[in-house]
C-alpha cells in the first residue's frame, strides 16, 4: 500500500460518508491508523490494527465513544463493501475473556469494520449479564435496548434480543478500573498522562459504587437509583459509558 493511499480519506461502509482517520499509540512503537464514522457508529482498522493498540489507545478510544455518544445512529446495512478494495466484507466471530464477539472482514485482507458494541466487547469493557445480574434487572426493569441493534427487549419473556439475537450485555466497572490503571501507567511513562492521584480518586469513585448522574454499582452492576417500574428503553451499555466516561473526561 502506497503512502498516499495509507493516508486518503476512506468511505465508511455502511454509509459511504468520509470517515474520520485518528492515528493512535501503538502498543511497541509508532502509531496506529483508525478510521471513524460516528454515524454508524463503527471504526475501520486496517489489517491487524485493533491487537496493535496501545492501553492508552483503547481508552482513548472509549473517550472518543463516549463523546459521540448522542450521534444518530444508522442501522447497519446488509451488504458492507471493504473501503480499500471493494470487496464485500463477511461478518466474522472471535472470542476475548469477554466472551464472543463480532466484525466484518475484508477477505482480502485489507481490514476490518467494527461497530463501537463490538469494540467494548472485544476489548472487554462490555460482557454479557449472569443469569443472577439478569434477574437482577428484571426486578427493576420491564423494557431494554438491545445495545448492539436498538430493538427493544422485553425482559419479562425473553434474555437475549429476538431479532439480531445478541445477548443482554453491560459495561463491566471491572473491566474500566483496570484499564483504568494500564492507561495511567503507559501514559505516566511519557510524562504525559493523568496524575496517579487524579487516577485513583476516580477509582475510588468506582470501587464507591457511585457515580455521577444518579447511577450506582449494585454488585458490580450498573444501575440507575430508583428505577422502579421505569427503565423503558434503557442501554446498559451506553448507561456505563456515559458514567464512566464522565470519569474520564475529568
Amino acid at each position: 500500500m502506497s503512502d498516499e493511499t495509507a493516508f486518503a480519506a476512506i468511505a465508511c461502509p455502511n454509509c459511504h460518508a468520509r470517515m474520520q482517520p485518528q492515528s493512535f499509540e501503538r502498543h511497541d512503537q509508532g502509531s496506529v491508523r483508525v478510521d471513524l464514522c460516528f454515524t454508524c457508529a463503527g471504526i475501520w482498522f486496517d489489517h491487524l490494527a485493533s491487537p496493535l493498540l496501545a492501553p492508552a489507545a483503547v481508552i482513548e478510544l472509549f473517550k472518543e465513544i463516549h463523546a459521540h455518544r448522542d450521534s444518530a445512529r444508522r442501522p447497519m446495512a446488509s451488504q458492507l463493501p471493504c473501503p480499500r478494495c471493494g470487496e464485500g466484507l463477511a461478518q466474522s466471530f472471535d472470542l476475548s475473556k469477554a466472551g464472543r464477539f463480532s466484525y466484518y472482514r475484508c477477505p482480502r485482507g485489507d481490514g476490518r469494520f467494527t461497530p463501537f458494541f463490538q469494540f467494548l466487547r472485544e476489548k472487554q469493557f462490555v460482557r454479557s449479564l449472569t443469569p443472577g445480574e439478569l434477574q437482577r434487572v428484571r426486578s427493576q426493569v420491564r423494557q431494554i435496548t438491545c445495545s448492539e441493534c436498538g430493538a427493544p427487549i422485553d425482559l419479562e419473556h425473553e434474555s437475549q434480543c429476538k431479532y439480531c439475537r445478541a445477548p443482554i450485555s453491560y459495561l463491566d466497572p471491572d473491566a474500566v478500573e483496570r484499564a483504568l490503571r494500564m492507561w495511567s501507567e503507559a501514559e505516566n511513562r511519557r510524562h504525559m498522562g493523568p496524575t496517579p492521584e487524579a487516577v485513583n480518586q476516580a477509582l475510588a469513585q468506582i470501587r464507591s459504587h457511585q457515580v455521577d448522574g444518579g447511577a450506582h454499582f449494585s454488585d458490580r452492576l450498573l444501575l440507575p437509583e430508583g428505577l422502579g417500574g421505569a427503565g423503558l428503553g434503557l442501554d446498559l451499555v451506553a448507561m456505563g459509558i456515559h458514567a464512566i466516561g464522565r470519569l474520564l473526561v475529568r
